[in-house]
């Protein structure tokens, strides 16, 4: 699809993008790593690492120098490489040169090493893959032999006296972060590439237009100058021939004619140009709702991952400073158990970028104190402290909706209220449940904080990078956040606030009327769908299906079992005819026992006894008893349902 811009151009402007993002931090890095060699020097004196971590400071300085004279490429890749290189030099330096160095060095170096994996997805574009595989392949080679290096140089962890069963086990993490992180970032990096050449598309469409609108223009006026020479010459033949009648008005029907053409030409026009804008705004309608969706992510993202990574960092600084092998063994536990919640954050976001798949639109029934407390768990005990917080969802326990983007609403609301706080007073956040007439869900998170001034700031409330107060950091993402997903789950939310007084948010949640038949896969053979009022799958068969497409529809109830974690799925099997005894094992050994280590306890299945599957139902008796299912037969749908919801 031509861009309107070529090669050069388009190279051009992402380098200009990338080069000031790479100067700005490299500004950054420069004077953190200085700040550290200070803070090194106070806490330890005068080392062999020390001039080394200063001349990392330096060479950050003289990237912004060759990025500025010209070399755009060597500066970027080495403000992607030095970092790695020189991180691991210093390791490596620190270990010969500071025998009595603490083992929690090992430790610290590998998340350095980790955020460097960041560094290439800042300084080049989408399309420069090799210069992005050659950092990357920095960072990953650093990380994979890490050990190795040091071994081979006699100051490896147990060369140097540490015999901590529970070493490498920080390898493992560290690998798994590495591609999650790699991951992330890439998807994040090829969506912002897709969103850029639909804009260039855009672009050129918008050219194409205008040139036709140029063209249609000087048409009209070459025609409207026609038009005014043709009338100059009737009225030059009305002067000349004021005596013969009939070539008057002939001449006066010829204009009449000319006239007519011309408007009905000029109408004909305005309709072209109408449609043209019409198509024109349609286009940037989708655009605008892509990028959007995008920059959602995008906040999510950066929102939150703060409060696992903070922890991490924190859990860290205490395993530096303690040497008790309990604490030790403590904090590596809620090592893994922050590192868990990183990866539970990480698969909901996986899910907000699959929101246009049928199968993540389903609404869940949604525990609003289990979400509640896992918000404020994310934002840490150290943020809640010395805050009053209380929660009554009593009244309506539950809500339906896409959890992660429940949770992330909660998350804005409680990290809003304790950034925005009255130094004059002990926060208060106090959050309750409203069922309201007309059968809608309100959540109120109402705080005594500093409040808005909505008089003046109304019309900016939930508009992006919009802030009302300055003296705390934050970039006015997180209402826009709050009313972009609150509109996606069809919902809306409204805000009573007075400056100093406090603010109040009300989550206006409506009942979808399809909860219990959310389909999410149907086809010539099967229906699959969601019942979130009773959290079951439920699979129709509508004929006698062929292995393939038995196979594949089980597939997709995994997908269901593996997401949501339903505890039963439904089964009606009327239509669907006599399955081989292979299909059978497969089935059995593959979904059946997958589905019981996600979650599933019970199967209600419709027409099982039909004598035609007796095998296959003395297999299943048998089965599912070893894997602690609970197997019903029912003669109708509406049978198994009940029996389902009964036992939720």
């Amino acid at each position: 699809m031509p861009t309107g811009f070529n090669s050069q151009e388009e190279n051009a402007f992402g380098h200009g993008h990338h080069l000031a993002i790479t100067n700005l931090l490299s500004k950054i890095f420069s004077a953190l790593t200085l700040i550290l060699a200070i803070i090194i020097y106070g806490l330890f004196g005068w080392g062999p690492t020390l001039p080394f971590i200063v001349l990392v400071s330096a060479l950050f300085i003289g990237i912004v120098i060759l990025n500025n004279t010209g070399y755009v490429n060597l500066g970027r890749l080495l403000f992607c490489l030095v970092p790695v290189w020189m991180t691991l030099f210093i390791s490596i330096l620190g270990k010969f040169t500071q025998e009595k160095q603490s083992y929690i060095i090992y430790f610290d170096i590998r998340y350095l090493l980790l955020a460097t994996a960041i560094l290439p997805a800042v300084a080049f574009d989408f399309q420069e893959k090799i210069k992005i595989a050659v950092c990357l392949g920095s960072s990953f080679v650093c990380l994979i032999f890490f050990d190795p290096i040091h071994n081979a140089l006699g100051v490896g962890y147990y060369q140097r006296g540490f015999n901590v069963t529970s070493y490498y086990y920080i390898n493992y993490i560290t690998f798994i972060s590495f591609g999650a992180l790699c991951a992330g970032i890439f998807v994040l990096k090829w969506q912002n590439w897709k969103a850029s050449q639909t804009l260039l598309a855009s672009l050129d469409k918008n050219k194409a237009i205008n040139q036709a609108l140029q063209i249609s223009n000087k048409q009209l006026a070459a025609l409207a100058h026609e038009t005014e020479t043709q009338n100059e010459e009737i009225k030059q033949q009305q002067e000349e021939m004021k005596s013969s009648q009939e070539m008057l008005e002939r001449a006066s029907q010829i204009i009449s004619q000319q006239k007519l053409k011309l408007e009905e030409y000029s109408l004909h026009l305005e309709n072209l140009v109408e449609e043209k804008n019409a198509d024109l705004v349609k286009a940037n309608h989708e655009l605008i709702k892509s990028n959007n969706e995008l920059r959602q992510f995008s906040f999510t993202v950066s929102h939150n991952l703060r409060g696992p990574v903070a922890r991490l960092l924190g859990l860290t600084k205490l395993m530096e400073s303690s040497r008790d092998e309990e604490d030790l063994a403590n904090i590596t536990q809620y090592v893994y158990q922050s590192a868990a919640e990183l990866d539970d954050i990480l698969r909901d976001l996986t899910t907000i970028i699959d929101i246009r798949n049928e199968l993540y639109r389903v609404r869940e029934k949604i525990d609003l104190q289990e979400e509640w407390d896992r918000a404020l768990s994310l934002l840490g005990e150290q943020s809640t402290r010395n805050a009053k917080i209380s929660s009554d969802f009593s009244q309506h326990p539950h809500i339906y909706g896409i959890r992660p983007m429940v949770q992330s609403i909660l998350f804005n609301l409680l990290s809003n209220s304790i950034k925005y706080q009255s130094p004059e007073r002990v926060l208060e956040i106090q959050a309750r449940s409203v069922t309201t007439n007309s059968g809608q869900i309100k959540v109120e998170v109402k705080d005594n904080g500093l409040g808005i001034d909505l008089k003046n700031q109304q019309e900016n409330l939930f508009k992006l990078y919009k802030r009302f107060h300055y003296h705390v950091s934050g970039k006015g993402m997180g209402l826009y956040l709050v009313r972009s997903q609150m509109e996606i789950m069809e919902g809306r939310v409204e805000v009573e606030s007075e400056v100093d007084k406090g603010a109040l948010f009300r989550l206006i949640f409506t009942v979808s009327p399809d909860l219990a038949k959310q389909v999410f896969f149907e086809n010539d053979a099967a229906q699959l769908y969601y019942d979130a009022l009773i959290n079951n799958t439920v699979i129709i068969w509508k004929k006698n299906v062929t292995s393939i497409e038995y196979r594949h529809a089980f597939e997709k109830v995994l997908q269901t079992i593996k997401k949501y974690n339903t505890p039963g799925w439904i089964a009606d099997l009327r239509n669907q005819g006599v399955i081989s005894a292979e299909d059978q094992k497969w089935f059995i050994s593959n979904v059946l026992k997958t589905a019981a280590q996600n979650g599933l306890i019970r199967i209600a299945a419709i027409g099982f006894n039909d004598p035609i599957r007796k095998d296959y139902y003395n297999r299943m008796i048998a089965t599912t008893e070893q894997f602690g299912i609970t197997l019903q037969v029912f003669e109708t749908l509406e049978q198994g349902i009940q029996w389902m919801d009964q036992n939720r």
